[in-house]
């Protein structure tokens, strides 16, 4: 028995090609996002690589000696402020396309273990590492510019 007068693909074919192009639509996103968060690290540490090239190339300069309590200060103002209730502070839009997890205050493994379950990709991982790298690295250079600098203080009642 033979049927004839098919012509075409099935429904079911149509659907597994739409469901392909999603996916790839989706990957192709995704891989665009993640190079996105690459370059932005990557320029971060550009940046604090520059600025640090820059003070140390320039010439001799006046410096002034910041104390405990200004530098606590200028850190307080300068650090975006911690989550209220949890370590993970997570936002997600309507049509849950995309979604924003503060990890400034996570350890490195609490960040693995995010990575592992899929909560952020790898790239947002590697983003906000770069991100702590950088700032490390301008704040050694900056203890660096102002060790061994002291000033005693003169008394102007002499």
């Amino acid at each position: 028995m033979e049927i004839s007068g098919l012509s075409g693909s099935s429904s079911y074919d149509q659907l597994q090609e739409l469901q392909l192009q999603k996916e790839k639509e989706k990957k192709a996103a995704e891989q665009a996002a993640a190079e996105s968060a690459q370059i932005t690290a990557s320029q971060t540490v550009t940046d604090a690589a520059a600025t640090k090239t820059v003070l140390s190339t320039s010439q001799s300069v006046d410096t002034i000696e910041i104390s405990q309590e200004g530098r606590a200060y200028q850190q307080k103002m300068q650090g975006p402020p911690p989550p209220k209730d949890s370590n993970v502070t997570e936002t997600s839009s309507t049509d849950n396309t995309s979604s924003s997890t503060v990890l400034t205050s996570l350890t490195e493994e609490e960040i693995s273990d995010l990575v592992d379950k899929g909560t952020i990709s790898q790239a947002e991982a590697n983003a906000e590492l770069a991100r702590r790298a950088a700032l490390k690295e301008a704040q050694d250079s900056q203890e660096t510019s102002n060790s061994g600098t002291e000033y005693t203080q003169i008394d102007e009642d002499e």
